[in-house]
């Protein structure tokens, strides 16, 4: 073998690079090509198959009928419509229905109009509870907490 003689890697890198068109080859490394084609069938084979893709890539491109199209995204439509979109809220709340999640939105939104309100001092700021003695707090069904403001 030549040392300036091409190597089968080669060939196949510049097949990537150039196509199967030997027009699109530079003119030094035709004969090398050539030489390399002629020596190996495994490299004809791949030459077969890039002018075949070649062809497929500078055709016009396949009709695609209307129906086809439509019926296409009526079935993804569908498909994303069947799924639950796993958002923001949906991390937060979990599964709940839409109105609930719009009222639940509507009272931060409230909540947040009022407290930047209370901060921005164009409201007044809420009367301090009066202190008593001992409150309960239900934070369970099952257990009921007092809370009479001493820290344990």
């Amino acid at each position: 073998m030549r040392e300036d003689s091409m190597t089968d890697r080669d060939f196949l890198r510049h097949l990537d690079d150039y196509g199967a068109s030997p027009n699109r080859w530079p003119p030094e490394l035709r004969a090398g090509a050539e030489a390399a084609l002629a020596r190996s069938p495994a490299l004809r084979a791949a030459a077969d198959e890039a002018l075949a893709f070649d062809r497929l890539l500078s055709g016009s491109p396949p009709m695609v009928e209307d129906a086809r199209i439509d019926r296409l995204l009526s079935a993804a439509g569908a498909t994303a419509r069947a799924v639950p979109q796993d958002g923001l809220v949906l991390l937060l709340l979990g599964r709940m229905p839409r109105r609930t999640v719009a009222g639940f939105c509507a009272a931060l939104l409230a909540l947040g109009w009022l407290t930047g309100g209370w901060l921005a001092g164009t409201l007044p700021a809420p009367a301090a509870p009066t202190p008593r003695g001992q409150e309960l707090a239900l934070l369970h069904d099952d257990v009921v907490t007092l809370f009479d403001g001493e820290s344990r």
